[in-house]
């Protein structure tokens, strides 16, 4: 079996072999492995150690050079948000509490379902529609429309 043939099956193996792995740095090696394969097979000397520097030449290259492009195509495009978007600045409606028994505490409705809410405020009027300007976890922080 000729050198570049072994050159080029490991560098295939490596190709194949990132499709289980998921750092999206042994293709790279691969492909250098396939670089170096070729050019053996065109007429760079095996023996010494100029595959192995042209080895690691255009693994160097191409793993600097085109990772983050590639990442970038792989990847797709990501939206960077937290899931507190999905409840500050929203309105929710008072369901029960913010009275004189538990002042500053009680329960609003938001997009269905019950909350427990604090808010700085002590007292808030049932059904009254108020502004979720923080969480923390299951609970909601609340503010009058009018004060946020």
């Amino acid at each position: 079996m000729s050198a570049a043939l072994i050159w080029i099956m490991i560098g295939f193996a490596l190709v194949i072999a990132e499709f289980f792995l998921t750092s999206f740095i042994v293709v790279f090696f691969g492909v250098a492995a396939i670089v170096v394969g070729i050019a053996i097979w065109l007429g760079l000397p095996a023996d010494g150690g100029l595959v192995y520097i042209v080895f690691a030449a255009v693994a160097l290259l191409t793993l600097f050079g085109l990772r983050s492009r590639f990442r970038e195509w792989f990847t797709g495009d990501v939206t960077q948000g937290g899931l507190d978007e999905d409840f500050i600045g929203h309105d929710a409606r008072v369901a029960s509490g913010f009275d004189e028994v538990t002042p500053g505490r009680g329960k609003v409705t938001y997009r269905g379902a019950s909350w427990e809410a604090r808010s700085t405020t002590a007292h808030l009027a049932p059904d009254s529609y108020i502004r979720i300007v923080g969480r923390d976890s299951t609970v909601l922080h609340v503010a009058p429309q009018d004060q946020e």
